[in-house]
């Protein structure tokens, strides 16, 4: 193997795992003088002080060189002066990696690349160790070319990106040895640099040694002489692949929130559970990458999970497929632990078991939250791939949050439906209920009321709604009612209200309403009425009150009856004193007599209606 070094036209050294010398190629041989024999063994400390030590003119970097060498320090790209075997002073490029593959790890390879920039005699391009040192500060560093575009110097750190060398790149242009993913579009925008002279900006898709791609921003301007002739082209090639990759995620995060926004408007539209699971998984799956995604709403009586929609899975399983609870699945352990729970290879997994439903499918990675109602979980709701995958803590926000959306829509949707299924309720009792029953608010009048308002006042419900039920009653009603609604103003109920009312026909209806207050938000919008007819009740009472007012009177005539009567009859009782036909005046005497029985007949009956007045008096009060 060492002796296929022996073909690089870079200075190689091979340390074994002691740090001794064990081969230095042809071209280190050829440009230090230094033979394999002479050094073969030798301690890589002493070795860079012997050898090495001499053919280095600055000493500051020489010394970071021989400390990596004696240490097995890994550096990259050092810049250092030599003077050669032949006398001339070059610029070199040192790395030094510790190898790691079988059977050679804990090895260590040395080399030295020549940089020193020429262009063939033509012009002379030799910038210091400053400027060398700088352009290899920059990620993928910095690159000349002559006029033409033939490339004099290229960074050795891009080199090693594209795999390739200077002299490659010299003799193909280093467009053209750059494995790129639109190669010929490039190439077009380079030429039409080099024909205009106008400034060369470009974002360049690389393709990675290692697999994948690296985003290399690259930038050039010709630089001029005193004639404006283009005589050079200068520029950098940096590398932007972590800023794309923060903006790309960025824009995942933003498409992820937006679809989160989404989802929580839908839920407030009032959309079915069914309509709103099937929007979650896909959306999920949709900005989560992922092949997979489910809801599982727990089974407490069975401590199961039942499969209620999906993304990726057979839709036949939907509403029938079962998934064990515990330790037997994800989604189980999920609720155990109580949080979310990330799984990177499921082969390996060890708190859980994978069940049939992930395990059939090849499932690899995955993600599960929990949807938390209020009573109790619901469910889980899971995202999976069949790729390996490391889900970030991004990742679990995201899939929380359409989670708790999903939680929240289904719980609205359960208590609009528990409010529907008590309105109707409400509104079957009100539609059989005697008594006048409506909902009136500030804003907008009568909401609601019972059909029993066409008995009562004569109106149809239609009639009434929207109207104010002020407009209905009468002038000597409305002080009671301006005073009752400054107590439901303040949230206070009102009870046995009598109110006079005036009916469709015209004519009048007493009504006893009981009314209590609607509070939104602490303030009251309107009020909840019962309103019973009492018409008949009023027209009772005011014939009883008749009836007491002729018992008073009688009783009064009764009195002044009696007076009224007595007082001739003495006239005439002396008046027969005074006759002296004994005969008639025994006449006289007899009638007068009957004639005070007749009276104090009526005074037993003033005052048994006395009686009677006090005890319908005191009947009334109770």
């Amino acid at each position: 193997m060492y002796r296929c070094f022996d073909e690089l036209d870079d200075a190689v050294i091979i340390l074994d795992r002691k740090n001794t010398v064990v081969w230095l190629n042809r071209s280190f041989r050829e440009i230090f003088g230094i033979e394999s024999e002479a050094v073969s063994g030798m301690d890589a400390g002493n070795f860079a002080t012997c050898h090495l030590a001499p053919c280095f003119e600055d000493e500051g970097s020489s010394g970071r060189l021989f400390e990596a060498l004696r240490y097995q320090e890994e550096v990259s790209h050092a810049a250092c002066r030599v003077r050669t075997r032949a006398g001339d002073l070059r610029w070199f490029s040192f790395s030094c990696r510790v190898m790691t593959g079988e059977p050679y790890a804990g090895m260590v390879l040395a080399r030295f690349r020549d940089v020193t920039r020429e262009d063939d005699g033509a012009t002379s391009v030799r910038p210091g160790s400053v400027y060398t040192s700088i352009g290899e500060l920059i990620p993928y560093g910095t690159w000349t070319c002559k006029p033409d575009g033939t490339l004099l110097y290229i960074s050795p750190s891009y080199l090693d990106l594209i795999g390739t060398t200077l002299e490659e790149c010299r003799q193909s242009g280093w467009i053209g040895c750059t494995p790129l993913e639109d190669a010929a579009g490039v190439l077009a925008d380079w030429q039409h640099c080099l024909a205009t002279g106008c400034r060369w900006d470009r974002e360049l898709d690389v393709r990675d040694p290692r697999g994948g791609y690296r985003t290399v921003l690259s930038r050039g301007a010709p630089i001029r002489d005193g004639s404006g002739r283009i005589v050079l082209w200068a520029g950098i090639n940096l590398d932007i692949t972590a800023r794309k990759e923060a903006e790309s995620l960025t824009a995942v995060r933003a498409a992820q929130q937006a679809a989160i926004t989404a989802l929580g408007r839908r839920a407030l539209e009032g959309a079915k559970p069914e309509e709103l699971m099937d929007a979650v998984v896909l959306r999920v799956a949709e900005h989560l990458e992922v092949e997979y995604a489910k809801v599982l709403r727990y089974l407490p009586d069975e401590d199961a999970f039942m499969l209620e929609a999906a993304v990726g899975f057979d839709g036949g399983q939907i509403g029938t497929e079962k998934v064990e609870g515990g330790a037997d699945s994800q989604a189980g352990y999920t609720l155990l632990s109580r949080e979310p729970v990330i799984v990177e290879d499921l082969s390996t997994e060890t708190r859980f078991s994978g069940p049939p439903l992930l395990r059939n499918e090849g499932i690899v990675s995955g993600i599960s939250v929990i949807i938390q109602g209020d009573r109790g979980p619901y469910g889980v709701l899971g995202a999976h791939t069949r790729r390996r995958r490391r889900f970030t803590r991004d990742d679990i926000n995201f899939v929380q949050a359409a989670a708790n959306i999903l939680a929240q829509g289904i719980e609205r949707r359960a208590a609009e439906e528990a409010l529907r299924k008590s309105e109707e309720k409400f509104r079957e009792i009100a539609e059989r209920s005697f008594d006048m029953i409506y909902t009136c608010y500030h804003d907008g009048g009568i909401a609601y009321i019972s059909p029993a308002v066409h008995r009562i006042l004569g109106y149809a419900p239609d009639e009434l709604i929207g109207r104010k039920c002020r407009d209905y009653i009468s002038p000597s009603s409305l002080p009671a009612w301006e005073e009752a609604q400054v107590g439901l103003c303040r949230g206070e109920p009102v009870e046995g209200l009598e109110v006079e009312f005036h009916r469709k026909d015209g004519s009048t209806a007493y009504v006893e309403l009981n009314v209590s207050a609607i509070l939104e938000d602490g303030k009251v919008v309107g009020v909840q009425t019962v309103g019973r007819d009492i018409t008949g009740w009023r027209q009772n009472e005011q014939l009883r009150q008749q009836a007491f007012y002729q018992i008073e009177r009688n009783i009064e005539q009764f009195a002044v009856l009696g007076d009224h009567i007595r007082q001739p009859l003495q006239v005439t009782l002396g008046r027969a004193e005074l006759i002296e036909d004994p005969e008639t005046a025994a006449i006289i005497r007899e009638q007068v007599e009957r004639i005070n029985d007749y009276i104090r007949q009526l005074d037993r009956g003033w005052v048994e209606s006395r009686k009677v007045r006090a005890f319908l008096r005191r009947h009334e009060q109770e």
